[in-house]
């Protein structure tokens, strides 16, 4: 008898019965191998990875089912791995416990990574949201070659809550991933991804086991399965006119997506609403966008950096020196105001600012230091 796993026929000892001690090899490999992918699986992907062992389970019980010496083998078998009282069940029995045993330990490990997302979720409750009340002296973490990039955790945690991920530049087609600060700081490369099209800007975000990213010289925002590594979509921001309007800074910058308590959002240019800001609401799981906003802020080109908090759309009017927040929107309430909150760019080029809701902090790429702002949100 052979079955094939990982492309490769498994033989067993005896013409068409498999010996006991083959069987239990065979089984404890793929039950291995079913664990350590488990997590690199898409559900679709799971489902027929697991209908594929419990097939080779059953053919297997079919073998061994019609020799009653082998059959008396096997039941032996199953009885010492799998508990004292079975011994009053039958094969057919056996295997079926088996299945449930493999289906109930999958069941538990995504109760698990459920609970997790809910933890995220409760982390990211809007009703603790409040307006931005001022913002602290940035702090230095690191130093990268390039002048310009993008640093960023997943607010969820799901990519790991000390997970650093970085986009060097402001066009390019790759992402890497650090396990931590230490290992950031030390060089140490966790993982490397090579992207399936190039990026325009450093408005890029992490968000659960997703990278949103602005497809380079295009209308689209591509949706990227870091655990996949593969396109899971591909969205399209109507009106969006690439490479004609963007940041004072430069860099393609005309997209800058930002992620709040919220959810996605994209900030935009067009050479409509006079080449002021737009921002459009991303619902993740239908991949479009529900909403845009015409916003009456200053012309992009004059505009330092914008980033969402809250629900609120906030304007630092210069990526250089010394400047203020002068432009706040909020999108619940239609509210407009110039909040006047001091901000510094310690380094005199900031190319990119974003908002990380789990940690209520800003994450800034200035001159090629890697920088944090903390927060002060007003009381409730």
């Amino acid at each position: 008898m052979e079955i094939v796993k990982n492309n490769e026929p498994v033989h067993f000892s005896h013409p068409g019965f498999p010996s006991v001690k083959s069987l239990f090899k065979h089984l404890s490999e793929r039950r291995q191998v079913l664990g350590s992918k488990r997590r690199h699986f898409s559900p679709d992907k799971m489902f027929r990875y697991l209908s594929s062992f419990c097939l080779q389970l059953v053919l297997l019980l079919g073998h061994v089912h019609c020799n009653s010496s082998v059959s008396r083998r096997f039941e032996r078998g199953l009885h010492s791995s799998y508990g004292r009282h079975s011994h009053k069940l039958s094969v057919k029995d056996l295997a079926l416990e088996l299945a449930k045993k493999h289906l109930l330990k999958m069941i538990l490990n995504e109760q698990h990574d459920l609970d997790k997302a809910k933890e995220s979720v409760y982390i990211l409750e809007k009703d603790r949201c409040t307006n931005l009340k001022s913002v602290g002296q940035p702090v230095t973490h690191n130093t990268r070659y390039r002048y310009y990039g993008n640093w960023m955790k997943d607010p969820l945690g799901i990519m790991g809550a000390e997970t650093i991920f970085t986009m060097e530049n402001y066009y390019g087609r790759v992402i890497q991933a650090f396990e931590n600060m230490e290992k950031f700081k030390a060089g140490v490369v966790h993982k490397s991804y090579n992207l399936p099209y190039y990026f325009d800007g450093t408005g890029a975000v992490v968000y659960g086991p997703y990278l949103y990213y602005n497809r380079a010289n295009s209308p689209y925002i591509i949706k990227y399965n870091l655990h996949t590594q593969r396109l899971e979509a591909q969205i399209s921001v109507s009106g969006f006119n690439t490479r004609k309007n963007y940041y004072g800074w430069g860099g393609y910058s005309g997209m800058d997506l930002a992620v709040d308590e919220h959810g996605l959002w994209g900030l935009w240019g067009s050479t409509g609403n006079s080449r002021r800001l737009y921002a459009s609401k991303i619902d993740v799981v239908i991949n479009t966008v529900t909403q845009t906003w015409s916003l009456r802020t200053e012309r992009m080109t004059s505009m330092g950096n914008a980033f969402v908090a809250c629900g609120v759309i906030y304007c630092i009017d210069s990526y250089s020196g010394r400047t203020t927040i002068n432009f706040a929107y909020d999108t619940k309430t239609s509210k407009q105001w110039n909040p006047n909150i001091q901000f510094i760019n310690q380094y005199g080029h900031n190319s990119m600012v974003d908002y990380n809701p789990r940690e209520r902090v800003l994450y800034a790429w200035d001159y090629r230091r890697l920088v944090t702002y903390p927060l002060t949100f007003e009381e409730k």
